[in-house]
């Protein structure tokens, strides 16, 4: 039983995205929000790579592969509690 959770928490991890822990802040109160717009700014954030894509596809793979590999242990877990029941 430890071994399937151990293995739930490590798909979950995986398949996080890389800045997750970041919280969006919060929206301004009514009474101090600007009533002028600035200027847009320069956008800053990067566009994505040939890294990045092959990053998310790795992380995928894994996923899935954590995935099958807790499948396959769940079955086993069960299959030899059946067998213990008959014996």
């Amino acid at each position: 039983m430890m071994r399937a959770v151990v293995a739930c928490v490590l798909v979950v991890l995986f398949s996080l995205p890389s800045g997750a822990a970041t919280a969006a802040p919060a929206g301004l109160a009514p009474y101090a929000q600007q009533t002028a717009t600035a200027p847009a700014g320069p956008d800053i954030t990067p566009a994505p790579t040939t890294e990045d894509a092959a990053d998310s596809k790795q992380r995928l793979v894994i996923g899935i592969a954590a995935v099958v590999l807790l499948g396959i242990v769940i079955l086993g877990h069960r299959a030899r509690r059946k067998r213990m029941k008959k014996g």
